[in-house]
């Protein structure tokens, strides 16, 4: 884009035209002085010459028109001293302008020879002297053209040769102005290139002791050196890295070369003119102290002859910082051991290394049980202190050469190399055993240490690191839930219940993401009198394709740390609507039992909140029954889920013990614990009119509940041979397809409602 406008010639920004004309005020206000004083001259001797007009009527108007001219004239010389800007130039010039103008055109209407020299000459003096812009130019020139044009013109008669000097004067006007926008464009170009020609002179004046201060100021050391390996010149990092402090004096940079391999290599490139970045080498300094560092160079020519000039960063420290931070990146910084990246960089390196080898590898997952109880009561010190103990005993039952990491957390991780057979695997399960569960004394406090352990052997169990890792944490889980404290092997078979696990699991989770879970109704009647007494709440979800989602599809989700306690919210939630809706109807439900899993009952607040969702719905405790199964009462939390029943069963919640006798039944979980009610699993109810030994074991169930004075029901009554054996046995209570199989929320209205009208 161009800088000068094409009309006046000036520049377009505004600061540049200031710029411009500050720099030439000194010449405009000489300029200036000149005119006026050349003004003032000139019309005085021009007052002499009017004198010839005397004794005529134009005497009386050329003399004081000349008169103010010359006065106005020196009136201006006199102001020059307050030009302190172009602007004040300006204004000065256009004052001069106006009156000279209209004084001159006073004088030209005596038509006489001179006067047309002065039509001429008068606006080009405007046009050309007067020390002003563009616009101050051309105005003036043209304001000054047409003033003394009427003046001449306009004396009587008309003078016949009007047309042609309008026209004259229009194309002198055109002619000036096109010239004073050259000439202001010449000056402003002229002007321009005078002041970068300046510039660059004064850079180039400056350059070369610039560009010394800057070589000698660089913090990097710096050499130029000859091909010849000779230094023509460094800087005082290279002088004082190089010495460093001792009278040294490097003149050729061959002799700081600790691997001439590395020099010449360097050379060869060189001289061949690539380019150097990032040369990695190793120099020696004045103090004989070796360095490592990284060199960067390029050709330049100096006088003539081709040089080089280097550039050298030291990295000595960096490359021992790499090395202490690859040691800390492989290493945990608790224990010690080595991390979960350093495990499975040798897990991928062993079992690359091992194809076709006879000797097997194994990959053992380690998990510490209730190793958060531990945090949780004595402490995150303790567990700190549990974590450094188990990876010495860990450390201590290997063999030489057996890696042992920390994963993470309170998992650990074995990579057992060389494994003749199976046997020396079980020999070191046992010895990892012995060490870990041995008890840890903290402070004089004994903490408990107990691991759970997941083996996966290479090739049997996986042909890479990724598969071994996965299949030793399925056989840890498997381990976790089935006792803790024990060492799993894998097997196709864990897999199998592991996926099918997860497919549970997942499952669940788009069931509660985008299904609507429900509770459905089994009624229980009281065997006595045949009355309906109740209800068990069944998980159902109906999906939108008709099909409905039973429990046992679910199956894993119910003990899900997760999954299980959000199952059991909604199914509360959907409880606590239905009965509030069947109290608002008049029904007589009588009480509802829901399933509760150890999931639940882990968390401490689990009662707070079932208590108050019932007092805000205005519900008592005793239209609420939970069933529990005897697995809660198993583990290390028996003692919380004891505070949580018993927190209920004070609040008149029933507590009923599902599925009696078919897990780790304990007679000491009867008196241990507030059991209201014994459910008989339907297992031992459906053959106990055709097997001896169910209709035993129920017999004994309902002898022994009525000596604890607890209420018994049974379930999966299906016929009247059933019922009339549970009625003679004493049962309570009863539920089976014989009563009616589970119902949504409307069949139960529909029921409670026919129920109404029987017994009125």
């Amino acid at each position: 884009m161009t800088t000068l406008s094409t009309f006046t010639g000036e520049f377009f920004s505004p600061s540049r035209e200031s710029a411009f004309q500050a720099e030439r005020l000194p010449e405009s206000r000489r300029n200036a002085r000149l005119l006026f004083l050349l003004s003032a001259l000139l019309n005085g001797l021009f007052l002499i010459s009017d004198w010839r007009f005397a004794g005529t009527p134009h005497f009386w108007v050329a003399v004081p028109a000349r008169v103010v001219v010359v006065l106005w004239s020196l009136y201006c010389l006199s102001l020059c001293g307050r030009m302190t800007s172009f602007k004040a130039v300006e204004r000065i010039c256009f004052a001069w302008q106006v009156v000279t103008a209209i004084g001159v055109a006073l004088l030209v209407s005596s038509r006489s020879d001179i006067a047309i020299f002065v039509l001429v000459m008068l606006p080009l003096v405007f046009y050309l002297v007067v020390p002003t812009s563009f616009r101050g130019n051309v105005g003036g020139g043209l304001g000054c053209g047409i003033a003394l044009l009427i003046g001449y013109l306009a004396p009587a008669p008309a003078s016949s040769t009007m047309l042609g000097m309008v026209l004259a004067m229009l194309i002198l006007h055109c002619g000036m102005w096109l010239a004073i926008a050259r000439r202001n464009r010449l000056q402003r170009q002229e002007w321009t290139a005078g002041r970068m020609a300046r510039e660059a002179q004064a850079a180039l004046a400056d350059s070369r002791d610039t560009l010394e201060r800057m070589f000698m100021a660089v913090p990097l050391p710096l050499l130029v050196t000859c091909r010849d390996g000779n230094v023509l010149r460094q800087n005082r990092a290279a002088a004082e890295g190089y010495a460093m402090g001792r009278d040294v004096t490097l003149t050729n940079v061959n002799q700081s070369y600790v691997d001439p391999a590395t020099r010449d290599r360097l050379f060869d490139l060189l001289q061949r003119g690539e380019t150097i970045d990032n040369f990695e080498c190793r120099l020696l300094r004045g103090d004989g102290e070796i360095r490592d560092t990284l060199l960067s160079s390029r050709p330049i020519v100096i006088e003539g002859q081709p040089c080089f000039v280097t550039s050298v960063v030291d990295i000595t420290e960096r490359k021992e910082a790499e090395q202490r931070l690859e040691r800390l990146a492989m290493s945990d910084g608790l224990t010690g051991l080595a991390n979960r990246a350093h495990f499975m960089a040798a897990v991928a390196r062993a079992t690359a290394n091992e194809v076709g080898v006879a000797a097997q590898s194994a990959v053992l997952l380690v998990d510490l049980d209730e190793f958060k109880r531990v945090n949780d009561t004595a402490g995150h010190d303790a567990g700190d202190a549990l974590l450094c103990a188990v990876a010495e005993r860990l450390h201590h039952a290997l063999r030489p050469g057996d890696l042992v990491a920390r994963m993470g957390g309170d998992e650990f991780a074995v990579l057992l190399t060389d494994l003749p057979d199976t046997d020396a695997l079980h020999h070191i399960l046992g010895r990892i055993a012995e060490h870990v569960h041995a008890p840890l004394n903290y402070r004089g406090r004994p903490i408990e240490s107990r691991a759970s352990i997941g083996v996966a052997l290479f090739p049997d169990h996986g042909d890479d690191g990724a598969a071994l890792i996965k299949h030793a944490d399925i056989a840890l889980y498997h381990a976790k839930n089935n006792g803790r404290g024990r060492a799993t092997l894998f097997c196709p078979g864990l897999l199998e219940d592991w996926e099918r696990e997860a497919a549970m699991l997942d499952r669940a989770r788009h069931l509660l993401a985008q299904e609507r879970p429900a509770p459905w109704y089994q009624p229980k009647i009281a065997l006595d009198t045949g009355e309906l007494i109740g209800f068990e709440a069944l998980f159902r979800c109906p999906t939108a394709s008709g099909a409905i989602i039973m429990p046992g599809d679910i199956a894993a989700a119910f003990e899900h740390p997760e999954l299980g306690p959000a199952i059991t919210a909604q199914m509360i939630d959907g409880i606590v609507t239905d009965c509030v809706r069947w109290r608002a109807a008049g029904l007589p439900f009588g009480h509802v039992a829901v399933n509760i899993s150890g999931a639940d009952l882990d968390d401490d607040a689990f009662g707070d909140r079932l208590l108050q969702s019932l007092e805000r719905a205005g519900l008592p405790s005793s239209e609420i029954e939970l069933e529990v199964t005897e697995s809660v009462f198993l583990g290390r939390n028996a003692d919380r889920v004891g505070r949580s029943l018993q927190q209920l069963s004070d609040a008149g919640i029933a507590i009923a013990l599902d599925d009696f006798g078919t897990g780790y039944a304990s007679l000491s979980h009867l008196k241990q614990f507030p059991i209201d009610i014994i459910k008989i699993d339907q297992r031992f109810v459906r053959d106990l009119e055709t097997d001896p030994d169910d209709a035993a074991i129920v017999r004994t169930v309902l002898n022994l509940a009525y000596s604890l004075g607890i209420r018994t029901v049974a379930e999966g009554v299906e016929n009247q041979q059933q019922l009339d054996y549970l009625r003679a046995g004493g049962c309570h209570y009863g539920q089976g397809y014989h009563f009616g199989a589970a119902m949504p929320r409307a069949a139960v209205e529909a029921l409670l409602r026919d129920t109404m009208l029987v017994q009125r």
